[in-house]
């Protein structure tokens, strides 16, 4: 059961590094070679901040989730 919880933990911190690090560069540098031309495709400023909210969104769910287990884990 803990390792779940470890791995929960990991992967939150995996979603942690990914909102803080830059969005705009992320796009440019994974989506932006798919577009014939880029700067007319780049998502809206709202779209970066969005996906950093779900991201740190997401974080914050997977340490609940976490935190569940290892309680659930301390019980059994």
């Amino acid at each position: 059961m803990t390792g779940v919880g470890v791995f929960l933990i990991l992967l939150a911190l995996v979603l942690v590094g990914l909102g803080a690090a830059d969005q705009r560069a992320l796009w440019w540098r994974f989506q932006a070679r798919r577009f014939r031309d880029p700067e007319a495709n780049e998502p809206s400023d709202s779209a970066y901040r969005s996906q950093r909210v779900v991201a740190f969104a997401c974080a914050a769910f997977l340490v609940g989730l976490a935190v569940w287990t290892f309680r659930l884990a301390a019980t059994v």
